[in-house]
């Protein structure tokens, strides 16, 4: 019995992050170094109230545990995907409304700033580091920020949305909710 527990210690010292998809409709994140069980279920329950407070255009943010559930008091490390494109939707059964592309662009450019901000300020309050990928960018975001890498996905999101400022994205995506109010 003894044995069993050094070798499943001795795994979970060895245990490697979760992969990124790399899916450019998507910013996928995880963090680098295993989590306290008690900041991961901070993370996961401030995930879902961000969600509630600011409904996410295309899915909420979920974050997930590897190497165990949350709240089974081990460390472990998190992850989740953001789908940041909306394309179409069905308004009612067998109903589909598409979005207009400029449209889409500006609310996953807003949804993207969103989310790294959300691992910035997790990154601040309990001293993570998260890498970042969309297609086959990869990036990092710290306390301190989004470095280069992560600046430059979040710059291409900006492009593809006709080069507009992170307020102007916000701004944008207030009235594009209400335009697309019936998506929920």
């Amino acid at each position: 019995m003894r044995r069993v527990a050094v070798l499943l210690a001795a795994a979970a010292c060895t245990s490697q992050p979760p992969a990124l998809h790399d899916d450019p409709q998507s910013i996928a994140y995880r963090s680098r170094d295993k989590v306290p069980d008690a900041a991961a279920q901070k993370i996961a329950a401030e995930a879902v109230g961000d969600a509630r407070r600011r409904p996410a255009w295309s899915e909420p943010n979920h974050v997930h545990a590897a190497d165990g559930p949350i709240g089974d008091r081990s460390e472990k490390y998190l992850f989740g995907e953001v789908k940041l494109y909306l394309v179409e939707y069905e308004t009612e059964p067998g109903k589909f409304r598409e979005v207009d592309p400029k449209d889409d662009a500006v609310m996953a450019y807003a949804d993207a700033l969103f989310t790294v901000q959300q691992l910035q300020e997790w990154a601040q309050h309990y001293g993570i580091s998260w890498d970042v990928k969309r297609g086959r960018n990869k990036g990092r975001v710290e306390a301190a920020g989004p470095d280069a890498a992560a600046q430059k996905l979040l710059a291409e999101l900006s492009a593809r949305a006709s080069g507009i400022t992170p307020q102007q994205a916000e701004q944008q995506r207030r009235k594009l909710d209400y335009k697309y109010r019936d998506r929920r």
